[in-house]
């Protein structure tokens, strides 16, 4: 927001000047009537008082025909100003923003004690008493670590500084395959296995008379 010198021109001719505002922030550009206002002629006074009676928009009121403000002043009186000349005072702004603070503490603290009803309703947490207040896995005995490092080196002695299983002493017995000639499934039987199977089977068709199934008991 700036304040601007205007040339006050009557007949063509420069008889003066007169105040008005420039590049006004949204938050002072807001009055509603009643409210504490700044008139830019008196921009530069601190202790005068405005207060906004009614604001005329454009073609809305036949004395005002490019809008305007009417104000009364600390006096009573009522003074007139075009749309550029009247802000919200800035007091207002100070004082909307400390109350607005004051909400948010006001908020904050209606947080807090919530927080601090729903904590209270907890049950309390029960320490171990083995707890030293540290995160993590308690320290290992001093005794224990000693132990831990000697079992470690030595067995790095009995491997060699090998990783893993150790080797075993007795000796590994090994399958041997039998040539099956590339073919798969089970292997050709010898003449001799056939013969011998052949009169196996002849013995059981002369017992069975070449019937099927189990044969009549004699008994």
């Amino acid at each position: 927001m700036k304040v601007i010198e205007n040339d006050f021109i009557v007949g063509g001719c420069k008889v003066g000047i007169y105040l008005s505002y420039g590049d006004v922030e949204p938050e002072l550009a807001t009055i509603k009537p009643g409210d504490r206002v700044l008139p830019a002629p008196f921009f530069y006074e601190k202790n005068l008082w405005f207060h906004l009676i009614r604001r005329w928009e454009p073609g809305e009121n036949k004395y005002y025909p490019n809008g305007g403000f009417e104000v009364r002043d600390g006096g009573a009186g009522v003074r007139h100003y075009d749309l550029d000349q009247v802000i919200l005072h800035p007091y207002l702004i100070k004082h909307k923003k400390t109350m607005d603070k004051m909400a948010r503490r006001a908020e904050k603290e209606a947080a807090k004690r919530d927080r601090q009803l729903k904590k209270g309703s907890k049950p309390p947490k029960v320490k171990s008493p083995n707890a030293t207040g540290k995160r993590g896995r308690p320290a290992i005995d001093p005794a224990v670590k000693a132990a831990r490092e000697a079992e470690g080196v030595l067995r790095a002695q009995r491997s060699g500084g090998r990783r893993g299983r150790p080797a075993s002493g007795e000796p590994k017995i090994q399958t041997v395959k039998v040539p099956s000639g590339g073919k798969r499934g089970r292997p050709a039987l010898s003449t001799a296995q056939v013969a011998a199977a052949t009169a196996a089977k002849a013995a059981t068709r002369a017992r069975s008379g070449g019937r099927r199934g189990r044969p009549k008991s004699t008994r």
